[in-house]
């Protein structure tokens, strides 16, 4: 056997006594490549066929490790959908998964909507538009924290319906539902050359080998009304149903889970370590738990669909998730073998506005393990419920790049998995003598070891790898993948303690583009075959016994160095850092890619490219020296030519938000009535002066909770509807009042009963409605509350209209007070607030246990409080922002609260509920012109 040792023996003996040096035995059988055996649909276009085998996909024959992301479309305005499509390809997803929620369509037994933000077939063609794949996860049970799992309310009141079987009555309704899914798919399927690669049947279908039979006919339904695709898939952890080679099983895992039934720290760290166990208890409350399935694994490709890059916050867990916390679990994934990286969810977003219900899975109404807010499914995603880029993004973006770019060679590449350590966890994909080693030194909430004097050893079929040169220190939060034994054209890479990012054609010369993926200075080494010499103005090249080491490389824009033939062909290798990787952007222009790198966030549509962020200036650098002319607005931008990049810049104008922040007392828009009359005498002793106020309830949806305010000097008595609330009412206070069961929908009467009292006595009162569909009505006393003095009570019997108009009293502010209950603010914007701008965010900070915001009676965003900055895009809440005020309502946390919290809040925080700060930030965007 060859034995090859990749460092120079003298300088590193000495270090090597200390080191600790990791060993991988990668020298391993390829598994066979079965295919033919996975009963799939049409794979479309000749020469463009779309195959799974049991190892991975390929496209046009050709390996390839896809990336996915959910982006949930009606939860999001149709008005932003391409911005989030963009968004989510400028991040290297390529095909995009959707759950379609029956509840959203067919809230009300036969009457089926698919207009406005539930248009899935426009939704469709803007994926077809932008060149996205999709995955259409059509349920009919779909979880996504939808009310009833997406199925709708009156499927689970009919009495003689078992829902998720092949009862004959559930499978007429589910027949329904598909033809419906069918009809707005029409031509767009794969085969027809439209985006629906794929289809999922259920989620989280947990009943083993007695479940098959209900997959079976989900699938067979699906295909009788034409949903002929590629790919069938179902979700496969715990004790899934999966019909033998009939459906794809799909796995996932995530950084924590919300939806356990305690408050405790989560501290396992199996799913930030290599393993080949696909299968994760910690998914689904509603899964039933099992062991490792009874499927033949080695039939199914390793594919994912649910990698949590962030997690849903619930009533009783709210969460902080790292922006590396996605990132580990994929990297943990794809080194164990996975195929497919599907993020769940990708893109943030809103339930919609429901007609009977809110939309959301909570435990007091609908009986699921979780409460979560009503409107808000932010989900900590990497594109963030209100628009904007997480963290997490730029951290998985440069792993999705990989992907794309490299997922070729990676596909075929079996894992081999370390021995388990108590420090770094080590996997290596390899396929002969090539392959990628991967790293990790992090597991969310438990600190790592320093690893210093640290090496790898790999040891192949005809060679053992071991590098780097120097023995290096990996921090705690370490991520990486290296290669090794890599084809850099004919140019031999034996191994690079950077990760690969992309690979670009500049002038006609290859330019390799690495990311420092760690602390770790970036160390390379070139076997010394076919390269006639290194240059590098950066870091130092040495050449010893068969091999080109470059190290000592500062990386960023302007590290790179050249790799130059015996035959005189030239081949650059740029080294960015990791923040210039986390800000860079590969894009396509006329089959052309092109790198930029900047602070101000990009996408690409067409021949334009994009660039928007919270700054007016605009600043990018674009590979390349040439003098390509760029434009803004017919304007041309003049570039600033570097080593490798040229940088251009264009400055809009700041743009400053006034605006009007008001703390409201519980009774500011109430008028004071007046309760008293000038004297009182024995004509009129046993007089009572009456108030009525005629409302009418007309929301379909049920009423939830009925509540009045009343601050009354004087003694009063409520009667609603003919009957008298029997509750105390305590005159000189504030006095919150229960009457749920006293309203009802329609027409209502309330009258208030005041004795005779002589001087200046006066009231003010104000009713809320709140409904299950989370729209609330309310109103407040004023001239519309009709008055009249008289010793008989008014009747229901008898008509009377004497009625007149009350008098009103000068505001009692000692009575107009703050309560703990009610903490509420408006906001006032400007008419004009959003001219010039590409979206504007309110960033909130504030006391309390939840937040909710409505514009008028519509609840339109609300919150979980995890102690974090709660963020509003105002573009997803439509124009009536600038003409409405948003109204703000915080609820305090209560003594005795059972919640985890990864970031508690302080003991003085306890029972109050108060905005800290609200800030207002624009966001400035421009379309680059080539």
């Amino acid at each position: 056997m060859k034995y090859v040792i990749l460092f120079f023996c003298m300088t590193v003996y000495c270090e090597m006594v200390n080191a600790q040096t990791y060993t991988i035995d990668a020298r391993i059988p390829q598994n066979e490549i079965l295919t033919g055996h996975l009963k799939m649909g049409n794979p479309g276009p000749v020469g463009k066929e779309i195959i799974a085998n049991n190892r991975y996909v390929t496209i046009g024959g050709k390996p390839v490790v896809p990336v996915m992301g959910e982006m949930q479309y009606a939860r999001i305005p149709r008005e932003q959908w391409e911005d989030v499509i963009l968004k989510m390809k400028a991040c290297g997803v390529n095909i995009i998964e959707t759950y379609i929620f029956w509840i959203h369509h067919e809230e009300i037994e036969g009457q089926f909507d698919w207009s406005g933000n539930k248009d899935l077939r426009s939704f469709l063609r803007l994926c077809k538009k932008h060149g996205m794949y999709v995955m259409a996860r059509i349920g009919p049970w779909c979880h996504g924290e939808a009310r009833n799992g997406g199925t709708p309310d009156w499927i689970r009141l009919k009495k003689n319906l078992e829902d998720r079987t092949n009862d004959p009555v559930y499978q007429v309704y589910v027949d329904r539902w598909f033809s419906q899914i069918a009809a707005q798919t029409q031509g767009l399927l794969y085969k027809n050359g439209g985006p629906i690669i794929g289809v999922q049947l259920e989620n989280e279908y947990s009943y083993g080998k007695s479940g098959e039979p209900h997959i079976q006919w989900l699938k067979a339904t699906a295909i009788k009304y034409g949903l002929d695709v590629p790919l069938y898939t179902v979700t496969g952890w715990n004790n899934a149903s999966v019909p033998a080679c009939e459906v794809i099983p799909l796995w996932g895992a995530y950084p924590d889970a919300p939806w356990d039934s305690n408050i405790e720290r989560t501290t396992t760290c199996n799913d930030f370590q290599f393993s080949v166990i696909r299968n994760n208890e910690k998914i689904g409350n509603d899964a039933k738990k099992g062991n490792e399935p009874y499927i033949d694994l080695n039939k199914y490709p390793y594919l994912t669909c649910e990698m949590g890059v962030g997690i849903e916050n619930t009533e009783h867990r709210r969460l902080i998730i790292s922006p590396i916390d996605g990132l580990a679990l994929v990297t943990a994934k794809l080194g164990s073998g996975s195929n497919l990286i599907g993020y769940y969810t990708f893109a943030g977003a809103s339930n919609p506005q429901g007609v009977l219900s809110s939309m959301e899975e909570n435990r007091e109404e609908v009986g699921y393990a979780n409460t979560n807010p009503q409107i808000s499914y932010d989900f900590q995603a990497a594109i963030k419920e209100s628009g904007e880029l997480a963290p997490s993004y730029f951290e998985i973006k440069k792993f999705n790049y990989f992907l794309n770019e490299f997922g070729e060679r990676m596909a075929p590449m079996e894992p081999v998995i370390a021995p388990q350590s108590n420090d770094l966890q080590l996997a290596v994909r390899v396929k002969d003598h090539a392959g990628f080693l991967f790293g990790i030194n992090y597991c969310r909430s438990n600190p790592r070891p320093e690893l210093k004097g640290t090496r790898f050893k790999i040891n192949l079929k005809d060679e053992t790898l071991v590098f780097p040169q120097k023995a290096i220190t990996i921090p705690d939060g370490s991520l990486f993948i290296w290669p090794f034994n890599f084809d850099m054209n004919g140019t031999l890479l034996k191994y690079a303690t950077a990760q690969l990012f992309c690979t670009l054609n500049q002038n006609g010369k290859a330019v390799w583009v690495f990311a420092q993926d760690t602390k770790v200075q970036p160390e390379f080494c070139f076997d010394a075959t076919g390269i006639r010499k290194i240059e590098s103005e950066n870091g130092s090249v040495e050449k010893q016994n068969g091999s080109y080491l470059v190290s000592g490389l500062r990386s960023g824009v302007d590290c790179f160095f050249t790799v130059i033939t015996n035959n005189g062909e030239m081949q650059k290798v740029l080294v960015l850092s990791q923040e210039d990787a986390k800000h860079a952007w590969l894009f396509k222009n006329n089959g052309q890619k092109q790198l930029f790198i900047s602070n101000s966030n990009m996408y690409a549509d067409g021949k334009k490219v994009y660039v928007f962020g919270t700054s007016p200036d605009m600043k990018f650098k674009m590979l390349g020296t040439s003098d390509q002319r760029l434009s803004v607005n017919d304007r041309f931008l003049q570039g600033k030519a570097g080593k490798l990049f040229t940088e251009y810049t264009y400055s809009l104008p700041v743009k400053n938000i006034p605006f009007e922040l008001t703390k409201k007392k519980v009774l500011d828009d109430a008028q004071w009535l007046k309760t008293s009359v000038v004297s009182v005498n024995k004509d009129n002793l046993l007089y009572h002066r009456f108030f009525i106020k005629e409302f009418s309830l007309g929301n379909p949806s049920r009423i939830k909770s009925a509540r009045i305010i009343l601050a009354s000097e004087s003694p009063v008595k409520i009667q609603i509807n003919n009957d008298w609330v029997g509750q105390s009412i305590t005159p000189d206070k504030v006095n919150l009042l229960d009457i749920t069961g006293y309203v009802r929908s329609g027409e209502n009467t309330l009258m208030l009963d005041f004795p005779y009292e002589q001087g200046d006595k006066a009231f003010a009162a104000r009713v809320i409605v709140d409904y299950y569909n989370t729209e609330s009505v309310e109103f407040f006393s004023n001239s519309s509350w009709l008055t009249r003095d008289s010793y008989a009570y008014p009747s229901y019997l008898q008509k009377d209209n004497s009625y007149a108009a009350p008098e009103i009293a000068k505001q009692r502010e000692t009575l107009n007070r703050f309560i703990p209950d009610f903490s509420e603010y408006t906001l006032k914007l400007p008419v004009d607030y959003s001219d010039g701008l590409n979206n504007t965010c309110l960033k909130l900070s504030y006391i309390g246990d939840k937040a909710r915001c409505r514009i008028n009676h519509q609840l339109v965003a609300d919150d979980f409080n995890n102690n974090t900055l709660w963020s509003i895009g105002l573009n997803r809440l439509g124009n009536q922002t600038a003409v409405q005020n948003l109204r703000f309502e915080l609820l305090p946390l209560n003594p005795g609260y059972k919640i985890y919290f990864d970031n508690p809040p302080l003991s003085d925080e306890i029972g109050r509920a108060e905005l800290k700060t609200l800030k207002i930030i624009p966001e400035y965007k421009i379309a680059v012109e080539f």
